[in-house]
């Protein structure tokens, strides 16, 4: 009897008619199909030629990192539009409190010498407060005294001017006589008397606007003695509008813009001073008997970005022009030029540049957008604006850790799955 072959295959076992299933089909790697939270993931399913399938988005990453951005610069442009409606509708509110604010960025560092010397946050506050007002209110009392003592004299030399005046015209080239400068004061009278009511209500309009001023004043000056002497408490009570987890970023980023406004407004007080400085000797070398007057008036105007200057410079000339005649207006207008060149290319590189690097481009834009929506005083506070929220964004990008910046997936989506 012979023992069964070995090697004979057992076909048998695996025949249809006995109760073992044939083992399941394996197939090669490049014809598993993805599993099906995996295609999901991975985008929509476009087929290819050869009938395999592709998950590559169908819309290019560029154009969706562009989408994102979009809708997030309409959010924030939304919201900046409406927030800067609302501080419009209480401007008398807002106004004093901007002012209040530069204010307190111009004393913040004698605040703190003050402080670091012993004395208590509250007097050290009331003290920069009582300094300012006693600066101001001097010198406006000085520019006042010196009008008036000089008003009979200025007087004098006005009616000299003006006589000089009509007789160039009626012998010069226009020819314009005697009569006909009648006519014109005429005519100036008449209208006068026709726009009475006019007047009146210009008057009216002008009696409110110095109240106006005048509550404007005070509320600036109670906020500027709470900004030195409660400034962090203020800072950390609005930092509780911001989320938890990027709170500390935008609190850092606030410092470094408010440092930034600091050293703006410092600057730009040393830049007004000199330029003061050098109109007012100017106009008393040329023996203007006003020469007070026009340092104040170009120190005053020396904050409002280059429209300042040129106001004031127009003033000066004008006085000149008027009291001591053509020759030293001409003078005049030498030395507001030559104040205007130390400013331009000696002070303002020096001390504004370093303050705050921003482009020239940029200032330019945002005094012509600040005037265009908020005329005079938009001009005058968009350039410390500019250099808080340039000095803020820049701090707030250096700032964005790893983990907290939002990757940017150049990719493909469904890439990363097919080559795992």
């Amino acid at each position: 009897m012979t023992a069964p072959d070995e090697s004979t295959p057992d076909s048998e076992s695996n025949s249809p008619g006995s109760g073992n299933k044939p083992p399941a089909a394996t197939s090669s790697p490049q014809t598993v199909a993805s599993p099906a939270a995996d295609s999901a993931a991975a985008g929509p399913t476009v087929a290819r030629a050869d009938g395999s399938a592709d998950h590559r988005d169908p819309v290019p990453s560029g154009l969706r990192a562009a989408a994102g951005w979009s809708w997030r610069i309409l959010v924030i442009g939304a919201l900046v539009y409406m927030v800067a409606k609302v501080l419009a509708t209480i401007s008398d509110v807002t106004i004093p409190i901007a002012v209040a604010l530069m204010l307190t960025a111009a004393l913040w560092s004698l605040a703190h010498w003050f402080i670091r010397h012993g004395l208590h946050r509250g007097l050290s506050a009331a003290l920069c407060l009582l300094l300012l007002v006693i600066v101001v209110g001097g010198l406006f009392t000085l520019v006042g005294a010196q009008i008036a003592s000089q008003w009979g004299e200025l007087s004098n030399q006005t009616m000299a001017s003006f006589a000089q005046l009509t007789h160039w015209l009626d012998t010069g080239p226009l020819h314009i006589g005697s009569d006909q400068l009648n006519n014109l004061v005429n005519q100036g009278e008449a209208w006068a008397k026709a726009s009475q009511g006019r007047i009146a209500g210009w008057a009216a309009a002008a009696g409110t606007g110095v109240g106006h001023f005048v509550a404007g004043l005070l509320i600036a000056l109670f906020a500027t003695f709470f900004f030195l002497y409660e400034g962090s408490y203020f800072g950390e009570t609005l930092s509780h509008l911001v989320p938890r987890s990027g709170r500390s970023r935008i609190l850092d980023a606030a410092k470094r813009g408010w440092v930034a406004l600091v050293a703006y407004v410092r600057a730009a007080v040393i830049v007004a001073f000199v330029d003061g400085l050098g109109a007012g000797i100017g106009a008393a070398l040329i023996g203007s008997s006003v020469a007070v007057a026009i340092g104040a008036l170009t120190f005053v105007l020396a904050f409002v970005p280059i429209a300042g200057a040129l106001i004031a410079g127009v003033v000066a000339v004008a006085v000149v022009l008027v009291t001591l005649g053509w020759v030293k207006a001409i003078i005049m207008l030498i030395v507001f030029v030559a104040v205007m060149e130390i400013e331009g290319h000696v002070l303002q590189p020096f001390l504004l540049g370093k303050a705050v690097s921003i482009h020239p481009l940029a200032v330019l834009l945002g005094i012509a957008i600040g005037a265009s929506q908020a005329g005079i005083v938009g001009a005058l506070f968009a350039i410390p604006l500019v250099a808080f929220g340039f000095a803020f964004a820049k701090a707030l990008s250096s700032s964005a850790s790893p983990e907290e910046a939002v990757p940017v997936d150049d990719e493909p989506r469904g890439s990363r799955a097919r080559t795992a």
